[in-house]
């Protein structure tokens, strides 16, 4: 009768070691799921401050859908990098500096009106940021 509780006391201590073993991986694997969705799921947004742009950006704004993702976002790059050319010289209106990775995937609605932002700054100060050969 001994023998036979050290048994099923034994018995019953690995099925609770298994069961919380199973238990954990699960939640491990609820983890990084959860992980791998939330980055997945970035979002930015371009919070612009500068005075009359948004009203400078609904008179001007053309069909969102005339050129692709990859135009806004190759145009951007050009922009900014002579943005921080002229934030590094200290230019006044050039204040901050810009940081835009190329290998970041900012979405279509982000390159779309950070490129009207650029052309809105040079219609605003009559700099020319990018020769565009119009």
């Amino acid at each position: 009768m001994k023998n036979l509780i050290l048994i099923l006391f034994i018995s019953l201590i690995i099925g609770a070691c298994s069961s919380y073993s199973s238990l954990n991986k699960s939640e491990t694997q609820k983890v990084e799921t959860a992980e791998a969705i939330i980055k997945d799921s970035t979002e930015y947004e371009l919070l612009i401050l500068d005075i009359g742009f948004e009203s400078w950006f609904a008179t001007r704004n053309t069909s969102s859908t005339a050129h692709s993702n990859s135009y806004y976002r190759n145009w951007n790059q050009q922009y900014i990098s002579e943005w921080n050319r002229l934030h590094t010289q200290g230019h006044p209106y050039f204040e901050n500096y810009i940081d835009y990775s190329p290998f970041e995937k900012y979405g279509f609605d982000i390159n779309y009106k950070l490129y009207h932002y650029f052309l809105f700054v040079e219609d605003k100060t009559g700099i020319t940021l990018v020769r565009r050969g119009r």
